[in-house]
């Protein structure tokens, strides 16, 4: 309790805004591959797309929006993300083509990698550097204690199946970017690496000369690959297939276990992770969550699925607890937001995984799910060779920067 009531106001605003923008989000975003399928009748592929190039813009703008906010500041691209997402929503809610929804969801990808490198960077920048894992395990835990709440929300609004859902979720951005904006003007802070000119060339370069973090978020975007499976292949395959009754329900289900599960199993996998090293942490988090992904292409059962799920979300976890942290070790503070912005590129992972899903679901049909998820999970751990090298390359670094200080 002491530890929060240290924490800068910003921080604390941007925490509670987390909870409520991921409450929104959690309401519609989950559904929106069931309302596209179900409702709108788009094929398996049409859907993967959809979500794809949500990840495909957030990927081109990783440097972009991450080296805006050390150039222009954290206010300004927060309030431009907050506000972009408003637009984005209500006019999700209206449109019903496919092109419309593949533009709309380019445009949230790319007001994301505006807004989240940005309230990331504004986090390590208002909070001391021995509770910066403390704070960003709160942002974690707001956002599934949001996920944990959101289905059932969802589910008595008939998510999946109207389009009220987008509504609620552009208000809720509207008042977290009333809300920054407000923040901001009581408790303004002095941005040091505000408008100072960082090139994007400067960004291409961090990747060349820091091999090691180079090689972590590759074999990140594996994982993520991997996890993106979750809001993309899974509902579709749960409510087309036989195997399995109650779609819907069974999903909303899921998302609850999964959100109730990363509540439970978040402090003592931190503390794997802090024993151990992030990049540890992560590596045996994808290899988690490729075993949740096989074991999902032989559930049989609700109780099986619920297993499926429980194992996966660990990994998950193992993942997403240390790749802030990790991030947060390798950057330096005049191009933070600059490192925070190219961890974006993970998005390669969420890019292509819905596509390849949406393509072995196509292929094997919703009856075959072993080759399906079986197949998702061997590409998944193929991350985990790349971050043992990262893990090799950052040893034998670290030697040489420690002569460099003792030279100083």
């Amino acid at each position: 309790m002491q530890r929060l009531k240290q924490l800068h106001p910003l921080t604390v605003g941007v925490l509670l805004g987390t909870f409520f923008a991921r409450l929104g989000t959690f309401i519609t975003m989950p559904f929106f591959a069931i309302y596209l399928s179900v409702v709108l009748k788009f094929s398996p592929v049409d859907v993967g797309w959809i979500l794809s190039i949500s990840a495909i813009a957030s990927l081109v703008m990783s440097f972009i929006g991450g080296t805006l906010s050390d150039r222009y500041g954290r206010r300004t691209m927060m309030l431009s993300g907050t506000f972009g997402f408003v637009l984005v929503f209500i006019a999700l809610a209206q449109v019903e083509t496919f092109w419309a929804f593949f533009i709309l969801s380019a445009l949230n990808g790319v007001f994301r990698s505006i807004f989240e490198p940005s309230a990331r960077a504004l986090i390590s920048d208002t909070t001391e550097e021995e509770n910066r894992l403390f704070v960003f395990n709160i942002r974690y835990t707001c956002i599934n204690i949001a996920a944990a709440i959101g289905p059932g929300i969802a589910l008595l609004l008939s998510a999946g199946n109207t389009a009220i859902t987008f509504y609620i979720t552009a208000f809720v951005y509207l008042g977290y970017g009333v809300a920054i904006f407000i923040l901001f003007k009581r408790h303004p802070i002095t941005e040091s690496h505000g408008g100072k000119k960082v090139s994007f060339g400067a960004t291409v370069r961090l990747l060349k000369t820091d091999v090691a973090f180079t090689f972590a978020l590759a074999g990140i975007i594996f994982g993520v690959f991997g996890y993106s499976q979750f809001n993309s292949t899974l509902p579709q395959f749960l409510t087309t297939t036989t195997l399995l009754s109650g779609g819907t329900s069974l999903f909303a289900l899921l998302i609850t276990i999964n959100a109730i599960t990363v509540l439970v199993v978040q402090y003592p996998i931190m503390k794997f992770g802090v024993k151990t090293s992030p990049l540890v942490s992560i590596t045996v988090g994808i290899a988690t969550v490729a075993v949740g992904l096989f074991v999902m292409g032989t559930a049989g059962t609700v109780w099986l699925m619920i297993g499926a799920m429980f194992i996966f979300t660990c990994g998950e976890v193992m993942m997403f607890t240390m790749t802030d942290i990790l991030t947060d070790s390798f950057a330096t503070p005049e191009l933070r937001g600059s490192y925070f912005g190219a961890m974006g590129l993970t998005s390669i992972g969420q890019s292509v995984g819905p596509v390849i899903g949406g393509q072995l679901l196509l292929y094997f049909g919703p009856e075959r799910p072993l080759p399906i998820f079986g197949m998702l999970a061997l590409l998944t751990v193929l991350g985990i060779p790349l971050l043992l090298l990262s893990q090799r390359v950052h040893r034998q670094t670290k030697p040489e920067e420690e002569k460099e200080v003792v030279s100083l």
